[in-house]
């Protein structure tokens, strides 16, 4: 008869034990989910579909400065590096989709236009 009986409760706590185990694991995923989802919200509306982060940022100045060269060769490289940092950050600093939503808006303009003059024509 003990045997019944430790046997029925060893088979409660080891269900109790994975239910439990079950449910911490539910909720950590519900937990890493959501900071993500939130985390893809703010950066689809901040700075995707508006530029509102990027005007209240402060941009750091991480410019390293040497004051001796070790060739003119080095100069020149570290001249044109330079000048393709500033390039790359330009590229990347552009906002696509307003610069979409403008083009868009302005190629509508122009086949209207185009459109209304062939259609005076007539």
């Amino acid at each position: 008869m003990g045997g019944r009986i430790h046997g029925f409760l060893g088979g409660v706590l080891l269900t109790s034990t994975l239910t439990y185990y079950t449910g911490q694991l539910f909720h950590r995923n519900q937990e890493f989910i959501s900071q993500h989802l939130q985390a893809s919200n703010h950066i689809i509306n901040n700075r995707i579909l508006t530029d509102s982060e990027l005007r209240n940022t402060v941009i750091p100045n991480n410019h390293i400065v040497r004051n001796e060269r070790a060739n003119f060769a080095e100069t020149c490289k570290d001249i044109w590096n330079e000048e393709i940092i500033k390039m790359v950050n330009w590229v990347y600093g552009i906002n696509w989709y307003k610069l979409g939503i403008k083009l868009d808006d302005e190629t509508k303009k122009l086949t209207d236009k185009i459109a209304e003059s062939l259609v005076n024509k007539k």
